[in-house]
């Protein structure tokens, strides 16, 4: 019964055909009874009462009305029924279960007068009770029909409330998260503010006092050891929570630096693009921040190469001067005019991140053909404090 209800075709179809069985065993001519049977003619027309029932769940009207008129020509054509009529019993139900009351009340009354007059017209031979016990049925089942539509609706509802209330529990939540990740970047401002402080003033401490009070300074880097620690321990259990749940092995590395432009650019030169890498200059050691800025940028630059400049070639060099770094990456020319549109999104980057570190940053075409950046930054100053920004 269960594969039955899941499939509503297979369904409809066998209460269509047990229908038309019953209406075809309960056929008799005018005015006789049970066993007086009709010829072919009146036969198939008492089966075809029953098909408008193949349709009823897409068609829940028009199956009603369908069935009463092949009712009602059933019956004018001086049959009778001595079974009953179960096809508008089904198809009335199956309006009164989809439909509320101002819609399902019309085809009925249309379908009860209709029958009535059929009934009439055709010389019942039982017009009174016959209709009284239509009426009885009828009303039994636009009772049924409605309940089994107040309930789906009341289920629907129920179903809807639901989900509304899923919705805002996830929302709740994420609400929830957003406001304890606010908090825990308030707590890690909070960590690196107070320990950087700390280690600060401890760093000029010992430097002031190294020679004269070694004991003191030793003193000072000791507490240096002791809050970087604690700076590392409490950093790390913060951006635990913030890390995502799911990562695969080796998915936090290092950031690259300088010594990863000639990878940089032996990757390019691998997929095809001409470049060459020239490194001028007495090269030294620098903060991961600079290191980070100079590959950002070549990187963008040698992208920008590869999407605008069609087969031109790169030159990229890395020259360290008395007083900065200098990279310029220089492409042959060739490309499309939209490159001179310098409000994208990397180039936008690319001045942020030279701002940041005190850099200064070209972007424009080049004399006679090609297109170039060029980053300078500043070496950072050592005889700043620490304090300072």
């Amino acid at each position: 019964m269960r594969g039955v209800r899941a499939r509503p075709v297979l369904l409809d179809s066998t209460l269509a055909v047990a229908v038309g069985v019953l209406l075809v065993a309960g056929a008799a001519v005018h005015g006789g009874e049970l066993g007086d049977r009709p010829g072919l003619p009146g036969l198939v027309l008492a089966a075809a009462g029953a098909g408008p029932l193949l349709v009823r769940r897409r068609y829940p009207i028009g199956s009603l009305l369908a069935v009463i008129v092949l009712v009602c020509a059933f019956y004018l054509c001086g049959f009778r029924s001595t079974l009953g009529e179960p096809g508008i019993l089904i198809a009335a139900y199956t309006v009164w279960a989809r439909y509320p009351v101002r819609q399902a009340w019309p085809p009925t009354a249309i379908a009860v007068l209709g029958y009535e007059a059929a009934m009439i017209a055709g010389g019942a031979s039982h017009p009174l009770p016959d209709t009284v016990l239509g009426l009885l049925q009828g009303a039994a089942i636009v009772l049924i029909g409605h309940s089994v539509y107040t309930r789906a609706n009341r289920l629907r509802a129920t179903a809807e409330r639901a989900e509304r209330a899923e919705r805002e529990i996830e929302l709740e939540a994420r609400h929830a998260v957003v406001e304890e990740r606010i908090r825990i970047a308030r707590e890690l401002h909070d960590v690196v503010s107070h320990h950087l402080s700390v280690i600060s003033v401890q760093a000029n401490l010992a430097r002031y006092v190294f020679e004269s009070a070694p004991d003191t300074a030793r003193g000072a880097l000791d507490t240096i050891t002791g809050t970087t620690t604690e700076a590392l321990d409490e950093l790390r259990r913060l951006l635990s929570v913030l890390r995502p749940p799911r990562h695969e092995p080796g998915e936090y590395r290092p950031q690259p630096g300088l010594a990863d432009l000639p990878a940089l650019v032996g990757r390019l030169r691998e997929a095809g693009l001409s470049a060459h890498l020239c490194i001028t200059g007495t090269p030294r050691s620098l903060p991961p921040g600079q290191q980070l800025c100079a590959y950002r940028v070549a990187q963008e630059a040698l992208t920008n190469v590869i999407k605008h400049a069609g087969d031109a070639s790169a030159e990229v060099t890395l020259d360290y001067g008395a007083e900065g770094l200098r990279l310029l990456v220089v492409d042959s020319g060739g490309g499309a005019p939209p490159r001179a549109n310098h409000a994208g999104h990397g180039l936008v980057g690319m001045r942020e991140r030279a701002r940041m570190y005190g850099g200064v940053i070209e972007i424009g075409p080049r004399e006679p053909a090609g297109f170039g950046i060029e980053l300078t930054l500043p070496y950072p100053n050592p005889g700043r404090s620490a304090g300072e920004p």
